[in-house]
């Protein structure tokens, strides 16, 4: 016997209890000098009473004046020593939640998003986000827990008996993630579908799973967006940071959407870590030109020229996979109609339903009509070298352009774009469709979204805005920039996703500037910062733009 344990005997006699814990054998005693605790193991034949027990553990605590007493009691009078302590290390270590130790799960796990009422017996994996348990009229029990494995979340029910329902909410509540399989069937009193749950089982989380970078070069990520990022980011800017470090990366850039919230945190977090991360600070900005341009390839034409209001429609929106379906022109000089150009144009692709409703145009009209590499060059021999003019004009513009260069045509005609001319002019206006401007100026519109209809009704706005620019005093295509450029209104104009970056503290400096006056005195919506102001305080700033 160790001193230890004499000493402990020795207390035996001394503690003044009738209670069974004196008829105890001493197995083994520890007394741990660095945690300062005492362990005990005995060995009873008898039921010891917790209290008794916790009473004697304090009287050894001041007997020994040690921090911390352990005292194990393991108790023969039931089942072999050996016996308890093997069914004890299965109850610890069995990955058995819910169901026969020896089931087998299938080994094909499927997605929760495809799991139907169709899909009969399922194997689901994933985490569990929300359990409850409810008392049945039996004296059973109902638990009912969601799964979610990040395609969707769905229900699942198994119905236990009062010695299997406290194990079995523990184990699900702990459990990183469970495999469950059971039918897949709908439950007509929650009115969706429910996977009733034969078996569950703990799954352990694997550090595999976390993503790894075994780049020999790494990278500096100079995009990134944090939870302070609106509608954009759900990450602290320390994790993120903290990530990156793991990854071996040496610089990182902190760039929310048009706030510097995160920085003071970022700033920390370097701190805490002995600066062996460099973090870049910046924004992702909303900026904003302080006029749009409304004369494309000017040649400084006289503002009497001729010029050709032309219109297009279209199979879809974009000009790299969509077709033409009509075009109409109209050419004018003086102010005087002198020539029109309306045809249909073969798309040879079918016209989508939803085109239809808006143009009208159909895939009968169409189907005999000429195909655009018939119909462009007599387009382009129409227009000659007159000033185009089109709504919108960047959208017609882009067409136009595109089989022309398919075609090996030439195309380098000035072009005007009457879209940005109405928002200078007319800048109390809340929308600028082309029928809603007319009808603001009193010009009656008869037929919208056909070609040379809207080009008719063009015809007029156009004139309407030659008349203001020649009193005041526009004599050039380019005065349709000047003259009314100082009447436009933030809210009209489109705003750019732009990458600021600070190069040193000046930098640091001048980003909180910008920052400031974009939601003090730019804010439309979003805190926006017009191209002059940034340019005014860009010192010390990089910017990757995209205009």
């Amino acid at each position: 016997m160790t001193n230890e344990a004499k000493l402990v005997k020795d207390v035996f006699k001394d503690y003044d209890s009738k209670g069974s814990i004196l008829e105890c054998e001493i197995v083994n005693v520890n007394i741990f000098k660095k945690s300062n605790r005492l362990t005990i193991d005995l060995k009873s034949n008898k039921k010891i009473q917790m209290g008794e027990k916790l009473t004697f553990e304090y009287y050894l605590k001041s007997k020994f004046r040690v921090d911390e007493v352990q005292i194990n009691v393991n108790e023969v009078e039931e089942k072999p020593a050996k016996s308890v302590k093997t069914d004890a290390k299965e109850e610890e270590v069995s990955p058995i939640i819910i169901g026969n130790k020896k089931a087998k799960i299938p080994d094909k796990v499927i997605k929760v998003k495809d799991v139907n009422m169709d899909s009969g017996r399922v194997t689901i994996c994933g985490e569990v986000i929300k359990q409850e348990l409810k008392g049945l009229k039996t004296g059973n029990f109902l638990l009912m827990f969601n799964v979610y494995d990040g395609s969707c979340t769905i229900t699942c029910k198994s119905f236990l008996n009062p010695e299997e329902k406290d194990r079995a909410l523990s184990k699900i509540s702990s459990a990183p993630r469970i495999t469950v399989s059971g039918e897949a069937q709908f439950d007509p009193f929650a009115k969706e579908v429910v996977v009733m749950a034969r078996t569950v089982i703990e799954v352990s989380n694997k550090k595999e799973s976390i993503r790894q970078d075994y780049s020999k070069e790494k990278r500096v990520e100079l995009h990134m967006h944090t939870q302070m990022s609106q509608m954009d980011g759900v990450t602290p800017v320390e994790d993120l940071i903290n990530r990156a470090r793991s990854w071996g990366m040496k610089a990182i850039a902190v760039t929310d959407h048009g706030v510097v919230q995160s920085f003071p945190k970022a700033n920390h977090v370097v701190e805490d870590n002995n600066g062996d991360i460099k973090v870049i600070y910046g924004v992702e900005a909303y900026l904003v030109p302080d006029g749009q341009t409304s004369v494309y390839n000017s040649k400084n034409q006289d503002i009497d020229t001729e010029y050709c209001v032309f219109d297009i429609e279209t199979t879809g929106l974009s000009f790299r996979t969509e077709k033409i379906t009509e075009l109409g022109a109209i050419k004018i000089k003086n102010g005087e109609i002198v020539d029109t150009f309306e045809c249909f144009v073969n798309p040879e692709k079918p016209i989508p339903y939803e085109v239809i409703n808006v143009t009208h145009i159909t895939d009968d009209m169409v189907r005999d009509a000429k195909t655009i590499e018939q119909v462009l060059p007599e387009f382009l021999e129409f227009v000659g070298d007159s000033v185009l003019v089109a709504h919108n004009a960047n959208f017609d513009i882009g067409f136009i352009r595109n089989f022309a260069k398919k075609q090996g045509l030439k195309f380098d005609n000035t072009y005007i774009d009457t879209l940005t001319i109405a928002r200078d002019m007319f800048p109390d206006y809340k929308k600028f469709k082309l029928g809603i401007i007319a009808e603001n100026l009193g010009i009656r519109v008869d037929v919208a979204h056909r070609a040379l209809d809207d080009v008719k009704t063009l015809v007029k706005v156009f004139e309407v805005m030659i008349r203001n620019i020649k009193e005041k005093g526009g004599t050039s295509i380019n005065d349709f920039e000047h003259v009314f450029k100082d009447n436009v209104k933030l809210k009209h104009l489109p705003t750019y996703h732009a990458i600021i970056l600070t190069k040193n503290y000046v930098g640091l400096k001048n980003l909180y500037k910008l920052i400031s006056f974009s939601h003090l005195d730019y804010f439309y919506k979003k805190p926006t910062i017009p191209r002059s102001l940034y340019k005014k305080y860009s010192e010390g700033l990089i910017i990757r733009k995209r205009m």
